[in-house]
């Protein structure tokens, strides 16, 4: 698909009679990412080419972000002048993103990092005295960042899509969870939003909470959301939290928790046990009559040998010993043959993702491809052109 950018002019005559022409300026071939300071760049060329050096008091265009920004930056807007003069041209506030809620939060963000009584005096200026932020409203905003800004960084944790993510998603919760704990007695204005997050916490994450024992079975016997036990493992798999959120996060007595990093051990080398296969023994007389015997480094092969050959319970110790907050993906480059059977098991459930992030981006090409003058296109045709997109990224 082409793109152009076309310009039209509109022009009121006053001479006889009032009178409004159009002319085309130009529909010029649009070439490359259709970012805002491209559009700009090219709608002032033509602007240039027409000798058009007078103010322009009223630009339309569609709806579209990037066209709004565009003429944003080509026009600022007399507001606009008493911002950048204030806070200066970096200190600027994204849009909001209905879809995203974590833009709201850098929305917000961004509004405080503006000093409260500049921000009042460039509304007053631009003669918006009602959009004035009271004092209360302003430490309102204050307490609502505090409280959600750790869900932002859960959230942009568990929504990567060439990144391990389901790892991530046990310390996430009990961290959140211990977060709005800590903060119960400390918020003055959102106490109430504190309670209802930790509810929906427990609520939507259940099993979790379960597993560690923060929580009971449900009494009807259905299963809880996230009671699989490959969240457990793929934390405790993941070098940079191995099995320290038992002891940061999970609020129980000190017996309760060594139960719960017992039951988390079990379930690894259990799925360890399982995938291992059993290697036959060689002993010294069938060496021989391999034709092996001895040799001059007879004594460095055995020892390799009884290197891979430990058990699982022992490479999960040497693991817990060596996991220091290393890259999980460059962790197990490295250590796969050390510790071979919980390397089988770490590929497996590490490879999980946590969200839906990645299917969405699917859906997201599928919508780019099959616009309505593609109304025609073929199930399988679409489908290839799809998956060779996204293969192609």
């Amino acid at each position: 698909m082409r793109g152009f950018l076309g310009v039209t002019a509109h022009i009121e005559k006053d001479e006889e009679r009032i009178e409004l022409k159009s002319n085309l300026l130009a529909c010029d071939r649009f070439k490359g990412s259709h970012t805002a300071e491209r559009i700009c760049e090219q709608f002032e060329a033509v602007c240039d080419e027409y000798s058009i050096t007078n103010k322009i008091d009223y630009i339309i265009s569609d709806n579209a972000a990037n066209m709004r920004k565009a003429f944003t930056v080509c026009f600022p807007t007399e507001q606009d002048d008493v911002f950048d003069a204030e806070f200066g041209e970096q200190r600027g506030i994204p849009a909001a993103v209905t879809t995203r809620w974590n833009s709201t939060l850098r929305q917000v963000k961004a509004v405080l990092r503006c000093e409260h009584p500049k921000l009042c005096h460039v509304l007053e200026k631009a003669g918006h005295k009602e959009l004035f932020f009271t004092a209360r409203e302003w430490n309102v905003l204050k307490e609502l960042v505090d409280i959600m800004n750790p869900f932002g960084e859960a959230t942009d944790l568990t929504q990567g899509e060439k990144t391990v993510t389901i790892s991530s998603v046990v310390p996430s919760v009990l961290s959140l969870n211990h977060h709005l704990e800590k903060l119960k007695p400390q918020v003055r204005f959102l106490s109430s939003l504190v309670r209802s997050l930790q509810v929906s916490l427990k609520k939507r994450f259940g099993g979790i909470f379960i597993n560690v024992k923060m929580a009971t079975l449900t009494k009807d016997g259905t299963t809880a959301p996230f009671s699989d036990p490959v969240y457990l493992k793929a934390a405790a798999l993941d070098p940079a939290f191995s099995l320290m959120w038992i002891d940061h996060h999970v609020m129980v007595s000190l017996e309760v928790k060594a139960e719960v990093l017992q039951h988390v051990k079990e379930l690894i080398l259990q799925e360890a046990l399982e995938t291992e296969q059993p290697t036959p023994c060689v002993d010294e007389e069938e060496q021989e009559s391999l034709g092996q015997g001895e040799g001059l480094f007879a004594a460095y092969h055995k020892r390799k040998k009884k290197d891979v050959g430990t058990t699982p319970a022992l490479q999960l110790s040497h693991y817990l010993h060596i996991a220091d907050g290393q890259n999980v993906l460059l962790f197990w480059a490295m250590n796969m043959k050390v510790l071979p059977s919980l390397f089988k098991v770490a590929i497996r459930v590490l490879a999980v993702p946590a969200s839906s992030a990645p299917v969405e981006q699917v859906f997201s090409h599928g919508g780019i491809l099959l616009r309505p003058h593609r109304a025609q296109m073929s199930d399988r045709l679409l489908t290839n052109l799809v998956f060779c997109k996204c293969n192609a990224l």
